[in-house]
């Protein structure tokens, strides 16, 4: 799992290099915490299915059919609180 940075799970920087290193139009850009990812087509549909498994896997945390669109995972931030919320209701 990620390091503990204030008692939190740091998520933002392991996602952001999964991105950086997996989706060829985000490989070259600087990506930001609000960034459009899915909107800004960085990340297409095929991305999107490698980005949820390595957030699933990752951070050991399971999405539901219905969490996997462009609204919960377009950026680092949007990601960020999802995540949160997943890990938050298995405690």
């Amino acid at each position: 799992m990620g390091t503990a940075k204030e008692g939190l799970v740091e998520i933002k920087s392991p996602v952001r290099r999964y991105i950086q290193e997996n989706c060829f139009f985000a490989a070259s850009t600087q990506i930001g915490d609000a960034t459009p990812l899915i909107t800004g087509g960085f990340i297409d549909s095929i991305g999107m299915i490698g980005l949820v498994a390595f957030i699933e896997e990752h951070f050991k945390i399971e999405f539901l059919p219905t969490e996997i669109n462009a609204q919960g995972l377009d950026s680092l931030d949007r990601i960020e609180a999802l995540v949160r919320h997943k890990i938050g209701s298995r405690a």
